[in-house]
């Protein structure tokens, strides 16, 4: 049975309009510029053809709703680092485990989707989602107001489907076969810990707060596992780590995310 929790945002169809994304993303960091508006980005790409064979309509779209979405807000700095991880030569799991990461963070459905169906289903056991197993887990987010105004099933059907195409394109899911998806037995890297631990802990959070962050529901790691994730990593220089049981202290070794970004990248 699907579990669909209530939660303070509201779903849209956005995910229609772009999934992950993540070569478009790339191209896209490359040559943007901080400081550079998003109407000024999205005509430069239009004019200098940086998204390749692409209507201008699309191209426009996947900038303004998807990069400037994702990553533009609140503010430019996940653009920031993103661009400064790729400069330095990493473009692989660990850039689309935070790609999946600030998605999640500015689409409420995304985040939803993959906390609360694909972990789930992942721990019952299996083996494939379907879009009509999507459909159901918006049925009762409209049941639950999460949805502001009904969808029809047509649209339903439109917003699953590209729910589980965001998911395969960020490595959850794996096509098998026209409209079937089986599950990836997904883990993030270290340096995906990394980062969100320091990135969490750069916004004000106490170290229990680090531990508790509903962002590692993303990412399938429960308050126990990011304990001794911590631990584990602090043996490996990234930060001190005290744990006593479910009481953890972390002396942080690095003072700014684009020290940390440095370290990753080496």
């Amino acid at each position: 049975m699907i579990r669909a929790e209530a939660q303070a945002g509201r779903y849209t169809i956005a995910v229609c309009k772009g999934t992950a994304f993540l070569e478009e993303t790339k191209a896209l960091l490359r040559a943007w510029h901080p400081g550079e508006s998003t109407s000024e980005f999205r005509d430069r790409v239009l004019r200098e053809d940086l998204l390749g064979r692409m209507t201008a309509y699309r191209a426009s779209d996947i900038v303004r709703r998807v990069f400037a979405w994702r990553l533009l807000r609140p503010d430019n700095r996940p653009a920031i680092l993103l661009k400064r991880l790729l400069e330095q030569g990493q473009p692989g799991q660990l850039f689309s485990d935070l790609c999946l990461l600030y998605a999640a963070r500015n689409d409420d459905l995304i985040r939803d989707a993959v906390s609360h169906l694909y972990w789930p289903a992942l721990s019952e056991g299996r083996l494939s989602l379907s879009p009509a197993y999507v459909v159901e887990f918006l049925r009762q987010a409209e049941q639950d107001g999460r949805v502001p105004e009904p969808w029809s099933e047509q649209v339903k059907l439109k917003v699953a489907r590209g729910v589980l195409k965001a998911m395969t394109n960020f490595g959850l899911l794996r096509e098998v076969g026209r409209g079937k998806r089986e599950l990836v037995h997904f883990h993030p890297t270290d340096r995906t810990i990394v980062y969100l631990a320091y990135d969490i802990h750069f916004t004000g959070s106490t170290d229990g707060g680090v531990v508790d962050h509903r962002d590692w529901a993303l990412f399938g790691l429960r308050a126990a596992d990011v304990t001794s994730a911590l631990d584990r990593l602090s043996g490996e220089g990234w930060w001190l780590a005290q744990v006593a049981g479910s009481v953890v202290r972390v002396t942080w070794k690095y003072a700014s995310m684009e020290e940390v970004v440095d370290a990753l990248a080496r």
